[in-house]
């Protein structure tokens, strides 16, 4: 939680010197409800019990590294990729004769992409949810 917090409030600092004060403070306020929220859950979070073997751990680590060289191979590969017009053009031409904005930022996300933010906000809700229901399961139902 102290690791995710440093980094969090170290990209709202990065944010402030560049001088996107919106966003800074957006991305504060952000990290601290998220740091809020992790530190409720695992107050309320049953202690941890070492249930599996060691075959086990050792097989999850395996797929666990495996998937981040995967994801990193992908991103890598997806870096070096390049379009002839790049969205980022389209947006700054279109920000302020279509949406009236000239923070290009913010009408991306609140015009442009507007589903897409609500989609994002309807997937953190769900995991609200889920987790919620999991914190009020009784240790009996647990197996």
């Amino acid at each position: 939680i102290t690791s995710l917090g440093a980094v969090g409030f170290g990209v709202t600092a990065i944010f402030m010197l560049y001088g996107a004060l919106d966003l800074a403070i957006t991305q504060f306020a952000v990290e601290t409800l998220t740091i809020i929220l992790l530190v409720l859950v695992f107050l309320h979070l049953p202690r941890y019990e070492r249930r599996s073997s060691r075959r086990r751990h050792f097989r999850d680590a395996a797929v666990a590294v495996a998937t981040g060289v995967t994801i990193t191979a992908l991103l890598l590969w997806v870096q070096d990729a390049t379009s002839d017009l790049p969205m980022s053009r389209e947006y700054i031409a279109r920000s302020v004769s279509e949406a009236h904005g000239h923070n290009v930022v913010n009408v991306i996300l609140v015009d442009f992409r507007a589903l897409d933010t609500l989609g994002e906000i309807a997937v953190l809700s769900a995991a609200g949810v889920g987790v919620h229901a999991l914190l009020k399961l009784k240790p009996e139902a647990v197996k």
